[in-house]
């Protein structure tokens, strides 16, 4: 786990598939609060690789998705589903190496929803 202060959703039935811990199937994605960010750590399996060695683009659009809306609740308290998901995929993600996520609120102007960035790096890049 990154640094800042562990969190997991509140309303945590078991059954979600990108962050459930008693999901066996799924990702299993931890979360870590700091005060503008949330951050965190994790390894894809190489079961859900697309390419041979590569991430499958959903596995990694679910997990930007997941600490959307992780950002969403640990830093303004709402409980929210996607209402848009657009991904810019620069590089590939490895399976089987740590990939460092981070997300945060971009804009929280409008009344009915917010605008939240993420961002996964493998390596440093």
């Amino acid at each position: 786990m990154s640094r800042g202060e562990a969190v997991s959703f509140p309303f945590d039935d078991g059954g979600c598939f990108g962050c459930s811990p008693r999901n066996g199937d799924g990702l299993q994605l931890e979360f870590a609060r700091t005060e503008s960010e949330v951050v965190g750590t994790t390894l894809v399996s190489d079961r859900f690789h697309g390419a041979p060695g590569v991430a499958h683009g959903g596995i990694v659009a679910t997990i930007l998705d997941e600490y959307s809306c992780a950002a969403a609740v640990f830093l303004r308290g709402k409980r929210v589903v996607t209402g848009e998901l657009t991904v810019r995929y620069e590089r590939s993600c490895p399976v089987e190496k740590p990939l460092a996520i981070r997300s945060w609120v971009a804009d929280d102007t409008h009344p009915r929803y917010l605008i939240v960035e993420a961002q996964i790096s493998a390596g440093g890049e």
